[in-house]
């Protein structure tokens, strides 16, 4: 759906140049859920404006749908515009506009007829969950109520690919879930292609299927959701993941427990305990779980967990063998006699 092909953007500040974009490559299909994660200046906001022409690169093409937009005219660009959605971090609600209002100022810009208003109007209250609040104003709602009023006039024009610019950044928690949650079921009931960008990597776990990750203007990985948290390789990218998981045993705790530590990743169906337990059974050690999570990603379980192997060395070398062969992934942390 979307193509980028050794895309460079460079901007010149006081003579200087500065690179926002570095020979990028990447590929989104068309219904995937697509995120693009990286700190603030990595370029992923660049990225996602040349999606839709607001942006022009300056080495490399991007392609919709099939079609460059290097060779588009404005007309054709604002065709193109008019097929890409679009929602923000702040919301960019007319504060002296009711929500139907809002609504309606979008179906306008994209060319409706005035008569089929009502009933459009009506379609996307539905589709967004905001009925019996047409005529709401923006300072009458809430965060979560203005962005689904967002999400509505993005989807005015009937567009095939909505683009994200960090959408929940401006929620709490408990909204972000239910604004991405109406977004993962807009992809399902509509097909649409949805880029979304966030420097949160919580966001892109709850929905998105495939991620790029972003740093200094260029991609330096580019996953499954559930390959790059199983399986990361760039540090930035084991960076994002650690800190999602947020499994770190305080020194004290270290400091005062004898024996092996040992850090144990393990997806899917094979779960850390019953292997654990299996290696009790086999090598005749001891093990004690100081610290665990088992999360669950596009489905799949993931998890991590913390313990101690204590025995005899003749015991804990066969079974730290044994552990490395039967789960995803072993790393000794602490080697204490």
């Amino acid at each position: 759906m979307i193509e980028f092909k050794h895309i460079t953007k460079r901007f010149v500040r006081d003579r200087t140049p500065i690179f926002a974009l570095r020979d990028v490559d990447l590929t989104i299909q068309k219904g995937e859920i697509f995120g693009i994660i990286g700190e603030s200046g990595a370029g992923k906001s660049t990225l996602l404006r040349l999606i839709n022409g607001l942006e022009h690169p300056t080495q490399g093409t991007v392609k919709v749908d099939g079609v460059s937009l290097g060779g588009m005219s404005k007309a054709d660009l604002r065709q193109l515009r008019l097929r890409t959605g679009m929602i923000f971090q702040h919301f960019q609600l007319i504060q002296s506009r009711n929500v139907a209002d809002n609504i309606a100022f979008a179906l306008k810009a994209a060319g409706v007829k005035r008569a089929d208003f009502p009933e459009r109007i009506r379609e996307l209250v539905s589709l967004v969950g905001l009925e019996g609040f047409e005529t709401n104003f923006p300072s009458q709602l809430s965060g979560g109520q203005k962005q689904r009023v967002g999400i509505a006039r993005a989807l005015a024009n009937n567009p095939t690919v909505l683009l994200c610019d960090e959408a929940t950044s401006a929620l709490d928690p408990v909204t972000t879930l239910q604004i991405l949650e109406l977004l993962k079921d807009l992809n399902e009931r509509l097909g649409l292609t949805i880029v979304l960008i966030t420097h949160e990597i919580d966001v892109v776990k709850q929905i998105c299927h495939r991620v790029a990750v972003m740093s200094q203007g260029e991609v330096v990985e580019v996953a499954s959701t559930y390959d790059l948290f199983s399986q990361a390789k760039h540090p930035v990218t084991q960076h994002y993941v650690d800190t999602a998981l947020q499994i770190e045993l305080p020194e004290r705790i270290l400091q005062a427990t004898p024996g092996k530590i040992i850090r144990l990743q393990f997806t899917g169906e094979k779960t850390g305990e019953s292997t654990l337990s299996e290696a009790i059974r086999r090598y005749d050690i001891s093990v004690s779980i100081l610290h665990g999570k088992v999360d669950y990603i596009q489905d799949v379980a993931f998890g991590v967990l913390i313990v101690s192997l204590t025995g005899s060395s003749d015991q804990i070398a066969p079974a730290l063998d044994w552990l490395a062969t039967e789960l995803h992934a072993l790393e000794v942390i602490q080697d204490v006699a």
